[in-house]
């Protein structure tokens, strides 16, 4: 799209529309975000057992004891009040007021005082670099525009010797929910995901999957390569 010309009229004009499609779309999401609010855990295990999910995450992550954890998209806080008992810090970041109302009330119930939520852009996450043991990124990827700059702000996040875990589905058919869910990706792919993964110098752990009707679940992990593999990396893409 750079190597296009400015001056075309044509292409003006289509740059600008694509622009006011992409801000349609997101006004569409953040009222579909704040309609579902209260009702968002039901929502999101539609297509396959949320308890099926959730053992699975918390044996992907393993012992979190004394770690800092940061949920993307955390809607209701689940995630949190899932992982976040036993680490020393546990934050959420989302853009939906009316779920972070309804996280807070649920971190509140389950008395989890070390856990926090805040409102912040998943493209542009107010951290520094290098700061979280684990990062998650739960059924969030399929409803970003940009799912690959998404994933590159979690790994910027990720300390040394961290694990960034995405929750998200297999590649599938059901185009009903881009108009009743307000989805934009159908799914990912075990190529596109590690793609995204090396590009921002991660490597790839396991893949779990978790077949649903009519959808599957995937896990995904990845950590950081260590210095020599990360310059190894590097002069083989060179």
């Amino acid at each position: 799209l750079d190597l296009l010309p400015k001056d075309d009229e044509t292409l003006v004009l289509d740059r600008a529309r694509l622009d006011q499609v992409k801000a349609e779309r997101e006004k569409i999401a953040t009222e579909y975000f704040r309609a579902n609010a209260e009702d968002w855990d039901r929502i999101r295990s539609l297509h396959v057992d949320e308890a099926v999910v959730e053992k699975a995450l918390l044996e992907a992550v393993g012992d979190l004891t004394g770690g800092r954890i940061l949920d993307v998209g955390t809607g209701t806080g689940r995630i949190l009040e899932l992982l976040g008992r036993n680490a020393e810090e546990g934050v959420g970041v989302d853009m939906s007021r009316e779920m972070l109302s309804v996280a807070r009330a649920r971190l509140q119930r389950a008395d989890l005082s070390n856990c926090l939520v805040r409102q912040a852009d998943m493209y542009q996450l107010p951290y520094p670099g290098s700061m979280f043991d684990v990062v998650t990124l739960h059924q969030v990827l399929h409803f970003a525009e940009k799912p690959e700059a998404a994933l590159a702000e979690a790994a910027r996040v990720l300390a040394p010797g961290g694990k960034l875990v995405i929750v998200d589905f297999a590649p599938h058919e059901q185009e009903e929910l881009r108009e009743e869910h307000a989805h934009r990706r159908l799914g990912f792919d075990d190529a596109s995901i590690n793609t995204w993964f090396r590009a921002n110098g991660l490597e790839s752990d396991n893949v779990v999957s978790l077949p649903g009707k009519p959808l599957t679940v995937r896990i995904w992990m990845a950590h950081p390569l260590s210095g020599q593999a990360q310059k190894n990396t590097d002069k083989a893409a060179e």
